[in-house]
């Protein structure tokens, strides 16, 4: 079957089109900037909606249009309908291509009386995109072309997992076995394209529903205070994951004469090869550093000693650092990490390999940064020399019954002085390192944590990689993805100034 997929470029577009791929269709994707889609594996037609014409879909069975506007924005409010009047246009005269659209869930009625549509119960100044959908809705049912709206469940779940398993209905909201109506952004591609090949819902409205939202398991309150929600370290404001390289294949080029291959499977698995070796699937998270700049994080499942990838994917600029890190290495000191930083290029069919790299910087030097992790969580990294960082805390720590005392107690003792490096990815955007190697060799755990920092928005992501719980003695591996906001804040240069008491006694 020969498939088009507009908007191949977006989070739902993108595993579309992925999903019709690996199922054997020919598959074309229809995006503005062939840019914005590196590394994938089908034809692209580079255009604008309003640009299409008839004769650029006429030769499709399936055209699938993933068309989004960012929720809220600032265009006008008939834009979906203005874009799905054009579509009504072209397909009036393609009587044989079906249409299939993604949809919003406010289309759906709330209940079998059919008397309410969920568009009618959102608030008014949350209104204006929901309804600009239903009426692109109504637009195209009153065309007559051939076409099919799927509306996806009320939680639409980017960073949901794909099952492959659903249930679907007609003009109403769906629920699953839990009684909620969820879907992840992978089981609706798997939808999507069912309804594709096998045409069920044809000049219809129909919804999907799937279990594959994770069951949280709740702690037992035993009336001595109220459950507080778990998270990881510092993950309390880390964004969504992103799924933008998803049915992309990846080839890197390192500058130590390696090259790999990450093809990435879907949004949590990819098959990472090296040239001349079997490949192995593992699972991967992807966090955006910026427009162009992907920070992927992935570890070997059953590799001793524990071994991890980091990615900074820069597809704007065709560049790559990588940055492999291992724990458990060392005989004296079992949660020693130690990192492996290693810079290359992207390598695309037809573009030869870029001259420059990413590269080593003192651009940071002398600066502090004050970052939130939570909202009781914060920390002040001062980048006071070339290979070290050091660590403060804010006047109010936040910190559990740490107070500033406690905290200028422990440092005096036992200052923190880590091992960093600094990278330049581009103008404002930095990869920093730090290796709490002093940590582990005066017996805590210490880990490997890289943090993407975007300097002009004072904001990172990064990972965490090593062990976490010595405080409590139940020690656990720890690898994860954060975030975190933060403010440049003046120094009085009396940290900076202060000696750093491990690198002649240094023992790793």
């Amino acid at each position: 079957m020969k498939i088009a997929v507009i908007g191949a470029n977006g989070k739902a577009g993108r595993l579309i089109a992925f999903e019709a791929w690996k199922r054997g269709h020919e598959v074309t994707g229809i995006l503005r900037d062939a840019d914005k889609a590196p590394g994938v594996r089908y034809p692209l037609l580079e255009k604008d909606l309003f640009d299409l014409t008839t004769d650029d879909l006429r030769e499709y069975d399936v055209v699938i249009s993933a068309f989004g506007l960012p929720f809220g924005g600032d265009h006008p409010a008939d834009a979906y309908q203005q874009a799905y009047a054009h579509l009504a246009e072209i397909f009036s005269h393609l009587p044989d291509t079906r249409l299939l659209a993604v949809g919003g869930a406010g289309c759906l009625y709330t209940d079998e009386t059919h008397e309410k549509r969920l568009v009618d119960t959102f608030p008014e100044n949350s209104r204006k995109d929901p309804a600009d959908m239903f009426g692109a809705y109504r637009l195209l049912q009153e065309s007559g072309i051939n076409c099919t709206w799927f509306s996806p469940a009320v939680i639409f779940d980017p960073r949901g997992k794909r099952t492959g398993e659903y249930i679907t209905g007609p003009d109403e909201v769906v629920k699953n076995s839990s009684g909620e109506s969820y879907i992840s952004y992978e089981d609706y591609a798997c939808a999507m394209v069912d309804e594709a090949e096998n045409g069920k819902y044809i000049r219809r409205l129909f919804s999907a529903a799937s279990d594959s939202r994770p069951v949280r398991k709740e702690k037992p309150y035993l009336g001595l205070r109220p459950v507080r929600p778990e998270f990881e370290g510092l993950s309390q404001y880390r964004e969504p994951f992103n799924y933008e390289l998803a049915g992309t294949l990846q080839r890197l080029v390192l500058d130590d004469g390696r090259r790999f291959a990450a093809e990435f499977l879907d949004g949590h698995t990819l098959r990472w090869t090296e040239l001349g070796q079997s490949g192995t699937v593992e699972h991967y998270d992807c966090a955006k550093g910026g427009e162009d700049v992907y920070f992927v994080n992935f570890e070997f499942a059953g590799r001793k000693p524990r071994t991890n990838i980091t990615l900074v994917l820069d597809t704007g600029d065709r560049l790559v650092t990588m940055v492999e890190t291992v724990v458990g290495y060392h005989p004296k000191f079992p949660y020693m990490v130690d990192s492996q930083f290693t810079f290359g290029a992207l390598e695309v069919p037809g573009y030869p390999l870029p001259e420059r790299r990413h590269k080593y910087t003192a651009d940071l030097l002398g600066k502090r940064i004050h970052w939130h992790y939570g909202p009781d969580m914060e920390i002040i990294h001062v980048y006071y020399a070339t290979d070290y960082i050091r660590v403060t805390m804010p006047e109010k720590t936040g910190w559990g019954d740490r107070d500033r005392k406690s905290w200028d107690e422990l440092v005096e003792r036992e200052p923190y002085d880590e091992p960093a490096h600094y990278i330049k990815i581009k103008p404002g955007l930095y990869l920093v390192s730090c290796q709490e190697k002093n940590m582990a060799c005066r017996g805590w755990t210490g880990n490997s944590l890289l943090f993407l920092i975007d300097t002009r928005r004072v904001h990172d992501v990064g990972r965490s990689f090593g062990h976490a719980g010595s405080e409590t003695g139940k020690i656990h591996p720890e690898n994860y993805i954060f975030g975190a906001f933060g403010e440049f804040v003046p120094s009085d240069g009396v940290l900076e100034s202060q000696p750093n008491l491990y690198k002649a006694r240094q023992v790793w």
